[in-house]
This record gives structure tokens, C-alpha cells and sequence, in this order.
């Protein structure tokens, strides 16, 4: 009897040695042809590396279509290759890749400025390492590289969770650039307003942000142009006409956006017209200048450069362009330069709109009368006062309107002072807002979950480690104990 039991373990074992080298023999070849092939298989729970159903179909379209839009990248793709934080980024645009439609472009701009240069003449756009240029014809759009990750971190700064956001964009900007055309940010002059020309700075970020920027002069052109999607009007010096109001409104009136930045004018006038556009919204305009009394609160011998606030977001809407700038000013205060105030006027159709502050000041702030035709007008102290509006007419397809007490925060002699950079950010937070040049796609972000251990303290750690070493350990040897048991059995 024992003898039978000894040689059907042999049979067992022999069994188990000729399945071992079988599956060596199949998965060692097939592993190392489908590295030479370049095969992967997707075995994330959410298909991480692989395209959506609406990804494949538009790319399916376009190559059927015969366009092909180039794809600029500033990093090489074998720096991703073996990175496993971007490797749903590397596999992504082997992805799209294998589309004729996406001809994508890697180089180094170091190695190869070439490059940079033929698609970046004069520094237009302002593109880093890892960043995206996607063009077809003259459509243009960049993507910058921190885009294509959110991250959410514990209280120690650990990396605990990833959402991959790439695909939404990628085929986003392919729509965009194949079948959109670019949006225009027009400003308008003929007011003594303040001329493109001196606002560099802000034309480049606007370039970055996928918008173009054109001047409008509405005294010879009869209608605000199909292609505007913000109409500036930053620094006039007189009221706009009868006509040009008109031919506002009726912009306003089929969805536009309007941004008014109306500085202090010392000069007797009123900007009659100008006042009835915002009053619409619900916005009054005060004639004065607005200074800090709190000499800690302003800058160096000047009150009229001072620290404001951004105001918090409005609890009866929905309108949100201040929280993620406010937790920046700690480290880059807010200051606003020679600066009007503004209020709310409750009109009939206040209840309808959604209006609120953006920048407010403390209440040691002064507005002294400064120009307009009211008479005996008097200072205001005391209060908060409001140097940035905004407002949103559903009534009017969601037509909006952002006002600034001050035009030197978008001219480059203002933005060339670091202390007034953050009312520049809460301008082009308000340009988005007003209109979005991305195309969504509708596409969801792809979690990426990071495994965490917290331990709290080293008895903890000396615990885990043990259990970590020491029972492989404890297994292995019940394991060589019972093997030999039935060995000598």
C-alpha cells in the first residue's frame, strides 16, 4: 500500500513539473512577442489606456474624411515609456496615434529648436515642457501638460488618488480645430479707449488661452461680428452713441458677453449709455476713485494703489470666479490700482439674474466724488465697497457682463507690477467664464487609485514588517514540512 500511495505522489508531481514548464514554454514566447509586436492588453478595471466608443468613432470619421490635424508634442514619447506615473498618457497617444487623423509630432525643443521656432514664431504661444500644439490649417490650440492629470493628496501631501482627464481634451481640440473657428475677444475703440497695442501682454495670454484678439471700431462697422464672443471696452474716455448702443444690445440681446473696464475720469461727463448696459444687469457705476485710509493697506505713499479682497462666491447662484483664486492670496496679496466703485441696482428684473461681487475692499476704504455731472456729491466711508462686478441674464440666452473699476490691470504698464496680477488672473477667470473655447466632449476622467498604508507609529511598522517577512516565511515552511512528510510517507 504504500508503495502505491509513493508512486501515484510521483505521478502527481511529475504532473505538476510537466504543467510548470508548459506554461513557461507558452508564456514566456508569447510575452516576448507581444513586446516585439508592441501588443498590450488592457487589464485596468476602467480601461484606462484604451479610447471610448465616441473617441474611436470621431477618429474613424476623420481619417474616412482624409483630414489630419498635426499634434505637436514638447517631450520626446520614450521619456514616457517606462514612467509609470504618465503610462495612461503614453498609451493614450499610441492610441490615437494609430489614426491617421492624429499625426502626432514628439521632439525635444532643446535638441531640436528648430522645431519650436517654425511652430511658435515670436514666442506667441507661451509653451513648456510637455505641452501640446494641436494644428489643422490655421486653427491653432494649445494644451498645456498640467492639464492632463487632477491629483488628490492626504494631509502630508501623499498622492492618493489620480483622475486622468487627457482623452477629454485630445478629441475636444481635434473638434475644435477641424470644425471650429476661433473665438474673438474684440475690443472696442473709438472712445479714446486703451489701444491694443499697449496690452501685449494680456493679447499673448488670451493666445494662450485659445482666443484671438482683434480691435472694433462700431462708428464704421454697423453690427458687433458673428465671430465675437467677449466685446471689451477698457478705458474710455467719452460715452459711446445712440447707434453703438444699439448695436450692443442687439449682441447682448442674442447671448454676448460684455467686459467694461471703466477706470476714474476726472472730466465732467456722464457714460450715459454705457451706465443703461449695465443698469440692464442690474449694475450701477459710481463716479469717484476709491482710496485706503489704512496706510498698512496700501502701497508706499500712494492710497490709490491698494489691497482689496476677493469677494465670496454669492450664495443665491451658482457663480463661482473667485474661491480658487482667493487661496493664492495669501502668498500674492490682492491690489487694485487707481480704481472706480460700483453697486448693485435692485431693477424689476433683479430677481432673475445672477449678479455678484468679485473684488470688494475693506472698511477703511474711501471713495471721494471724482468727475460726472451729479451735483454736490459726497464721499463714502466706512462701508465695503465693490471694484468688480459681474451678471448673467438667462432671459437674454445666458448673456453676461463683468465690470472693473480699473483698465490698468490688463495694459502692460499695469501688469508689469507684480502687486496687480491678481485682479489681471480674476479678468481672464472672467473670460472663460464668459465663454469656454473648449469643446467638452463629454468624456469622463479615469481614476487612477494609488495604495496607501497609513502607520501611525514605529511599534506599528516593526509589527507590519515582521507580519510582512515573517509569514511568507511561516507558509513557506509548513509548506517544505508537509512536502516532505508526504515525500517520506
Amino acid at each position: 500500500m504504500k508503495t502505491s500511495v509513493h508512486a501515484k505522489n510521483k505521478r502527481f508531481s511529475a504532473l505538476a513539473l510537466v504543467l510548470a514548464l508548459l506554461v513557461l514554454a507558452v508564456a514566456v514566447p508569447v510575452t516576448l512577442i507581444f513586446d516585439r509586436l508592441g501588443i498590450n492588453i488592457d487589464m485596468t478595471p476602467n480601461s484606462l489606456y484604451t479610447l471610448t466608443d465616441t473617441t474611436r468613432n470621431y477618429l474613424a470619421d476623420l481619417d474616412a474624411r482624409g483630414e489630419v490635424v498635426d499634434v505637436y508634442f514638447l517631450m520626446k514619447m520614450e521619456e514616457l515609456e517606462d514612467d509609470l506615473e504618465v503610462l495612461a498618457l503614453y498609451r493614450t497617444l499610441l492610441a490615437y496615434d494609430a489614426y491617421d487623423c492624429f499625426n502626432l509630432i514628439d521632439f525635444d525643443p532643446d535638441t531640436d529648436p528648430g522645431v519650436l521656432k517654425e511652430i511658435n514664431p515670436q514666442n506667441k504661444y507661451n509653451l513648456g515642457e510637455g505641452d501640446f500644439l494641436f494644428v489643422h490649417g490655421d486653427m491653432v490650440k494649445r494644451l498645456p501638460a498640467s492639464l492632463m492629470y487632477t491629483y488628490k493628496t492626504d494631509k502630508d501631501s501623499n498622492v492618493t488618488d489620480a483622475e486622468f482627464r487627457a482623452e477629454n481634451y485630445f478629441t475636444g481640440y481635434m473638434k475644435t480645430v477641424v470644425e471650429g473657428e476661433l473665438p474673438i475677444v474684440y475690443f472696442l475703440t473709438g472712445h479714446g479707449e486703451t489701444p491694443l497695442s499697449d496690452m501685449t501682454k494680456l493679447t499673448t495670454n488670451l493666445a494662450n488661452n485659445n482666443y484671438g484678439s482683434a480691435e472694433l471700431n462700431l462708428t464704421t462697422t454697423a453690427n458687433v461680428p458673428d465671430d465675437c464672443c467677449i466685446l471689451v471696452i477698457a478705458g474710455p474716455q467719452y460715452d459711446i452713441s445712440e447707434p453703438e448702443y444699439d448695436s450692443i444690445v442687439s449682441y447682448i440681446n442674442k447671448g454676448g458677453n460684455v467686459s467694461m473696464l471703466i477706470s476714474p475720469n476726472s472730466e465732467p461727463l456722464s457714460y450715459k449709455y454705457l451706465e443703461r448696459i449695465l443698469s440692464d444687469f442690474c449694475i450701477g457705476m459710481n463716479y469717484d476713485r476709491v482710496s485706503e485710509t489704512d496706510p498698512d493697506r496700501h502701497s508706499y505713499a500712494d492710497p490709490y494703489a491698494f489691497k482689496c479682497n476677493f469677494a465670496a462666491p454669492s450664495t443665491e447662484n451658482d457663480v463661482d470666479l473667485t474661491t480658487a483664486l482667493a487661496q493664492t492670496a495669501g502668498t500674492l496679496p490682492v491690489y487694485m490700482p487707481y480704481s472706480r466703485s460700483f453697486y448693485s441696482v435692485y431693477g424689476t428684473n433683479y430677481s432673475l439674474l445672477s449678479v455678484g461681487d468679485l473684488l470688494v475692499t475693506e472698511t477703511s476704504a474711501e471713495a471721494e466724488p471724482w468727475g460726472g455731472t451729479q451735483r454736490d456729491p459726497e464721499s463714502v466711508t466706512g462701508r465695503q465697497l465693490s471694484l468688480a462686478m459681474y451678471a448673467e441674464d438667462p432671459q437674454r440666452d445666458h448673456a453676461k457682463v463683468v465690470v472693473f473699476g480699473s483698465a490698468d490691470i490688463i495694459t502692460d504698464a499695469g501688469t508689469g507690477n507684480a502687486y496687480f496680477i491678481q485682479p489681471l488672473n480674476l479678468f481672464l477667470s472672467s473670460v472663460t467664464w464668459m465663454y469656454n473655447s473648449d469643446i467638452d466632449m463629454n468624456i469622463e476622467d479615469k481614476a487612477r487609485t494609488y495604495d496607501a498604508l497609513n502607520v501611525n507609529s514605529s511599534s506599528e511598522a516593526t509589527l507590519l514588517m515582521g507580519l510582512f517577512i515573517g509569514f511568507p516565511i511561516v507558509v513557506a515552511a509548513a509548506g517544505i514540512f508537509v512536502w516532505l512528510r508526504r515525500k517520506n510517507a
